[in-house]
């Protein structure tokens, strides 16, 4: 899994905002096979992490910060191949940056939630999870109601293979933030390809994005992706033609291929 940021330019100085999302704006993206976040790194610590777990972790061992580990979940490991893994002048990049951010904590220049996002995503390109879930905990200790964190969180706890905690972070950020359309796409990609099989949980996540936004292209597409992936046909189709229809003006022969290939299923 892989996180991504963005840099911007800010009163002279760099700071690095993060977006641990991909924002499926258009209905291309959700005909997409998967929805895997895509990386620029930008911000690390040293790759070395004294604190992370090796052992078997369970809830109760590691659910001491603000957001815990769903009770059936048991990590084998806190560390993974992240993508600087092995990479030398990233890792040493990702050192530099994280050594830059930390010396921004506190200053009041920029805001600490976006400094510990950031810190926390490059602990994650590093591979380092137990110290990436600390510095999110704090990024969501000083601002619980924005859905960022939350959704980092969940990228990362998917990569751990802690699947019910990632699914209860992605649905935290919708909580806190129901009216962020990427935060929706977001969760439930995440589990119509994780728990295709828990049609009561992917309804409920479908329910919640159409109560905010309606129908909506993007969403329709991952409805119509899971419903083909269960077999359901009949049902995919109609939620591509009303995607399609959403759509006017713009190219859907992607979607009129996969219609027509569905429907030879039949």
């Amino acid at each position: 899994m892989q996180f991504s940021t963005k840099q911007q330019l800010i009163g002279g100085g760099v700071i690095l905002v993060i977006i641990g999302f991909v924002a499926w704006s258009t209905w291309s993206h959700a005909l997409g096979s998967s929805s895997s976040a895509t990386t620029t790194s930008s911000t690390l610590a040293s790759s070395t992490d004294s604190g992370v777990t090796t052992a078997p972790v369970t809830a109760t061992s590691t659910s001491t910060g603000p957001f815990p580990i769903n009770v059936s979940d048991s990590l084998a490991s806190w560390s993974f191949k992240g993508i600087y893994t092995g990479n030398d002048a990233l890792v040493q990049k990702a050192n530099a940056d994280i050594t830059l951010l930390t010396g921004l904590l506190g200053k009041g220049k920029y805001d600490d939630y976006d400094l510990y996002n950031g810190i926390a995503n490059d602990y994650g390109m590093l591979g380092e999870g137990s110290l990436a879930y600390q510095n999110f905990n704090r990024a969501i200790a000083i601002h619980p109601t924005k859905g960022l964190a939350y959704v980092n969180l969940g990228h990362l706890m998917a990569e751990l293979g802690a699947y019910a905690t990632a699914a209860d972070a992605y649905g935290k950020a919708v909580a806190v933030e129901p009216g962020m359309l990427e935060y929706h796409l977001e969760r439930l990609t995440y589990l119509t390809q994780q728990f295709p099989k828990d049609t009561p949980r992917i309804v409920a996540a479908l329910a919640d994005a159409s109560k905010q936004f309606g129908d909506n292209a993007s969403i329709l597409a991952i409805e119509a992706r899971w419903l083909s992936a269960v077999g359901r046909y009949a049902d995919a189709i109609k939620a591509w033609q009303t995607a399609k229809m959403l759509l006017p003006g713009k190219d859907t022969s992607a979607i009129d291929a996969e219609i027509a290939r569905l429907q030879a299923k039949q």
